[in-house]
């Protein structure tokens, strides 16, 4: 019996008191807010933003630095009839910001091109760029891709093209292209509030702005005014927007100073109607300019104006119809691409990722080839619910599958594309290719493995750079996040072509892969990415130099990290509380991942039966569990078929776990999926 060595659980701080007033103001299970608490959830009102929170809790887009300039070319190039081209990465999260640019350029009338690279690899390539230039293409907009493209945009610019630069990767330490205009929230001038958004969500923003600039709307003021009525006269206060930027703010008392304000306005909203009928009661033309809103009482409450805004930015939400459609034919698509990419489930990531998946929920067959591809790979497999975790390993894998084979543009155009009978096709081609991409997985991680133990000292080395030669490229990030799940250390892989070898680089907690590139630019062709996921090419006379340099860098900058060290446990629970309402109660919580991630519950002084090791070589464990002559819970154990013995042996157990449900219809059960046993002490 080979089993882990022992991992402290750690249980989160309690906070009854917060837990409580959750608790009793959402009508929860205490362990649920308890969830929340620890979750930095810790108000009421942060509560019911969490698990209620719409669109109108987005951020507008208007923030971005270079934006409105961004969209006037766009908007110029559509009103002109010029050829816009669309260039994306070839992931789920580049594809589907492709869709969203596309569908939203053509939708307002204009003539979007579009380009996601095949075997010539990651980023903007100049030689795409001269083909589209000798076919008339003035206006180039990445997606998802060209921070790090300085020498590309130079020459784009030089062949009379200009590019809007939209991306959500790292920019290098010495600043951006010379773009035309660039969005990006990590830009170094940007003020954008969440950082962590997908390239999708970028090209999401960009698009949101597009629409709004063909409203009637746009860039005009809008008054919002809050008025109470004291004897026979007026007092509130007003706030000034321009495209939802906040251009002037101030309290009132009579009505003749209002007055004047509204009519400098192009629409008003209050939410008093005695006030509107005395404005206009003498000035007629006011009257179709001033719309009333409803809101609650917040007098008194500290946040009362943010509270009237919201109350009044969901009114004209609910009212603009165009953009209503914007969003459910969007967010779709950004929620793939924001699961695919890991970006954190906090903030607007939450948001949209819910309300995406919850379209794609009510509609599957929206699009013609997500319905293929999640009858195939969650219907089929009687995968009985749309989450994160059933798209993250699922339906994303199978779209990033093409890409990965040097043929993006298929599940590109299988999510465009509005006929079943293509959208077939396209999909049998996938499948295909998801097929090779396995083969091809499983030769480069025997290769990949056979010269690590040649090339690395698995002991001494911090991080580990392997350099391979006649392997074909495709799945490097994925060999290379397995090596890291391996051995806990960062891995960079290199395949070696040519006069260049390309390079895939993954990394653990506390180690940037940004800045050990920057440590070694100059050596390096490209590179680009995230901190914890990143791509470069270096030529072959240099990868000697890049592994000793690289592995100084480690030295200095590596922190020492455990993954066995600790188990974050959320709480206690009996056994009286697995039930299937309370699992449905989890999934106020969800969508689950990064800095949101599935709950950890233990029960501790179990007792065992029925343990039954299964699978094709008995790696994983099924058991039951009860407590002081309680019923019986079942629980899996994945991959820790080893663990058998000591379940059978050992009189009382305490268990770390996740819940699940099982089952179909009426023969639905809970479950535990166990993260880790220990001995009762």
């Amino acid at each position: 019996m080979n089993l882990e060595k022992e991992r402290n659980w750690k249980f989160y701080p309690n906070n009854p008191q917060k837990t409580a007033e959750i608790a009793g103001a959402l009508s929860v299970h205490p362990k649920i807010a308890a969830v929340m608490v620890n979750r930095g959830i810790d108000s009421v009102e942060l509560a019911v933003s969490f698990m209620h929170g719409g669109i109108e809790q987005l951020y507008n887009p208007f923030i971005f630095p270079d934006m409105q300039k961004a969209v006037e070319r766009i908007k110029s190039a559509i009103n002109g009839g010029e050829a816009i081209l669309i260039y994306g990465d070839r992931d789920v999260d580049g594809i589907t910001a492709v869709n969203v640019m596309v569908n939203t350029i053509r939708e307002l009338g204009g003539n979007a091109q579009w380009y996601v690279p095949a075997d010539e690899g990651y980023g903007i390539h100049k030689d795409i760029l001269t083909k589209y230039a000798a076919e008339g293409v003035k206006l180039l907009i990445t997606v998802d891709c060209g921070i790090s493209a300085f020498e590309e945009i130079k020459y784009a610019n030089g062949l009379g093209i200009d590019v809007i630069l939209t991306d959500h990767h790292e920019p290098p330490y010495e600043g951006v292209p010379e773009a035309y205009a660039v969005i990006n929230p990590k830009s170094a001038d940007s003020p954008y509030p969440f950082k962590d958004i997908a390239g999708c969500t970028v090209a999401l923003k960009t698009a949101q702005v597009l629409m709004t600039a063909f409203s009637k709307e746009y860039n005009k003021e809008i008054v919002i005014c809050y008025a109470e009525q004291k004897e026979s006269d007026f007092s509130g206060f007003y706030v000034k927007l321009k495209n939802d930027i906040n251009t002037g703010q101030d309290s009132f008392s009579g009505i003749s100073g209002i007055k004047s304000i509204f009519k400098q306005a192009s629409k008003v909203y209050t939410n008093n109607k005695e006030l509107k009928d005395a404005v206009v009661k003498n000035d007629a033309l006011l009257k179709d300019r001033i719309e009333i809103f409803v809101i609650h009482d917040f007098a008194g409450d500290e946040n009362f104006e943010k509270k009237v805004l919201r109350s009044c930015k969901i009114k004209r939400n609910n009212e603009d119809l165009r953009m209503k459609k914007f969003f459910k034919d969007n967010l779709d698509l950004c929620a793939l691409g924001t699961i695919a990419d890991s970006m954190p489930l906090i903030d607007e990531n939450r948001i949209i990722v819910k309300k995406g998946l919850e379209i794609i929920d009510s509609n599957p067959n929206a699009r013609p080839g997500l319905g293929l591809l999640i009858e195939d790979t969650l219907v089929s497999r009687n995968i009985q619910y749309i989450n994160s975790r059933s798209i993250s390993w699922n339906v994303t894998p199978m779209l990033n599958s093409s890409g990965r084979m040097g043929r993006g543009m298929l599940s590109a155009q299988l999510l465009m594309t509005s006929d079943a009978f293509q959208a077939k096709n396209l999909y049998a081609d996938i499948v295909k290719l998801n097929g090779d991409r396995r083969w091809l997985q499983s030769e480069n991680v025997e290769q990949f493995n056979l010269l690590l133990n040649r090339q690395c000292d698995l002991k001494q080395d911090k991080v580990l750079i392997v350099d391979a030669a006649n392997l074909e490229h495709g799945v490097t990030g994925i060999v290379a996040s397995q090596m890291v799940k391996n051995h806990m250390k960062p891995a960079f892989l290199l395949i070696s072509d040519g006069n260049e070898a390309i390079g895939a680089a993954r990394s653990v907690p506390g180690f940037d892969l940004i800045a050990a590139l920057e440590s070694v630019k100059d050596i390096l062709v490209k590179y680009g990415g995230h901190s914890q996921a990143a791509g470069f090419t270096v030529s072959h006379a240099n990868i000697e130099e890049f592994k000793r340099r690289i592995k100084e860098h480690a030295e200095k900058h590596i922190v020492d990290f455990d993954p066995c060290e600790s188990i974050e446990i959320d709480g206690e629970l009996k056994i009286s509380d697995i039930s299937l309402d309370f699992y449905k109660q989890l999934d106020i919580l969800e969508p689950f991942g990064m800095q949101n991630q599935r709950p950890v519950f233990c029960l501790k002084g179990v007792s065992v039966t029925e343990v039954a090791p299964f699978g094709s070589k008995y790696e994983h464990v099924k058991f039951k569990v009860s407590q002081h002559g309680s019923r019986n819970v079942q629980a899996v154990f994945w991959n820790h078929g080893d663990y058998s013995e000591m379940l059978r042996n050992e009189n009382l157990v305490d268990i770390a776990f996740h819940m699940d449900i099982v089952g179909r219809n009426d023969k639905q059960i809970a479950q535990l999926c166990v993260i880790d046993v220990k001995p009762t002490y």
